[in-house]
């Protein structure tokens, strides 16, 4: 009786460990990826401004994002903001991407922030920042601007 019981416990932990295996390869695999192209050479801030109604969607490269970063570091999309799988690249002059390190990265957020309208309202923007930059570079940031 106790084989039969511990072979049933078996086949359930089985099938669970598969099963959940199979629900978590699911979601990592069909999360958003979103491609940030900035101009060669960038250092500084990134800034994706999200729900802006008179700002153009994110153009779309399949099923990618992509955000192609201005020169002064600052995306206004009519996009909403969504999570998911981060690359970024630099373009150089002949239009090709070159991947940046990880270690270029630094400080990423996604907050809301309290903007005043030229009318004197409130509203509230999504928005997505990080630092491009080495280590030096981002503390520089940090003890120029706290």
């Amino acid at each position: 009786m106790f084989k039969k019981i511990y072979v049933l416990y078996l086949i359930v932990f089985i099938a669970i460990t598969i099963f959940g295996f199979i629900i978590a390869n699911y979601g990592i695999n069909n999360q958003d990826k979103h491609v940030y192209v900035l101009p060669n050479g960038y250092t500084g801030w990134v800034k994706i401004v999200y729900d802006q109604k008179d700002s153009p969607p994110l153009i779309r490269e399949g099923s990618d994002y992509v955000n192609l970063i201005p020169a002064n570091g600052i995306l206004r999309t009519s996009n909403p903001s969504t999570s998911g799988v981060m690359e970024i690249y630099y373009l150089d002059e002949q239009g090709n991407r070159n991947k940046l390190a990880s270690d270029m990265i630094q400080s990423r957020s996604a907050k809301v922030v309290e903007v005043q309208r030229s009318d004197g309202t409130f509203e509230d923007q999504s928005v997505y920042l990080f630092f491009i930059g080495t280590k030096e570079q981002w503390k520089e940031e940090m003890l120029r601007n706290p």
